[in-house]
């Protein structure tokens, strides 16, 4: 009996990046037939990309310069949560916009898109996360990028 094997991710679009939405959604347990009160998934792959690009770009902006794309991101991980972060920080805006209380009679309030604060808190805790993360990155390869000098006076010709 042959093994036959089967292609994991067929979207060529986000071949050789990174992170995929399709991570992000696994990750963040964005799924069509849990998502209960939502019909579909929470974040579409238009709204995730968006997120991984800006997420980039504001990761180029920190500590120092950088030119990252989605193919040369030093961190799966760091980039995974720098998302999540934005796709909260962005559906939290939605739900406090949208925000609403409805009551009928003498049952318990009900709300309406009313995790926002939640979704805030979250995203404030993985924007420090990437942040942290990624700061220590770019700490790193700034280090390892003078390579092995015997003295200060031999740094100092690299320094200047």
């Amino acid at each position: 009996m042959s093994v036959q094997g089967t292609q994991v991710n067929a979207n060529p679009t986000y071949s050789g990046w990174v992170l995929t939405p399709d991570d992000v959604r696994e990750f963040m347990r964005d799924f069509p037939d849990r998502n209960i009160l939502v019909d579909g998934v929470e974040f579409e792959d238009k709204d995730i990309v968006r997120a991984i690009r800006m997420t980039i770009d504001m990761g180029n902006a920190i500590a120092r310069p950088t030119d990252y794309t989605e193919t040369t991101f030093p961190n799966r991980y760091v980039l995974q949560m720098g998302v999540c972060s934005y796709l909260l920080k962005s559906e939290g805006l939605r739900q406090l916009r949208n925000e609403a209380m409805y009551q009928d009679g003498n049952i318990q309030p009900v709300g309406l898109d009313n995790k926002q604060q939640a979704y805030t808190a979250l995203a404030m805790q993985y924007l420090q996360e990437f942040t942290q993360m990624l700061t220590a990155i770019k700490v790193q390869q700034n280090v390892s990028s003078f390579g092995s000098m015997s003295s200060p006076i031999a740094q100092s010709t690299y320094i200047r």
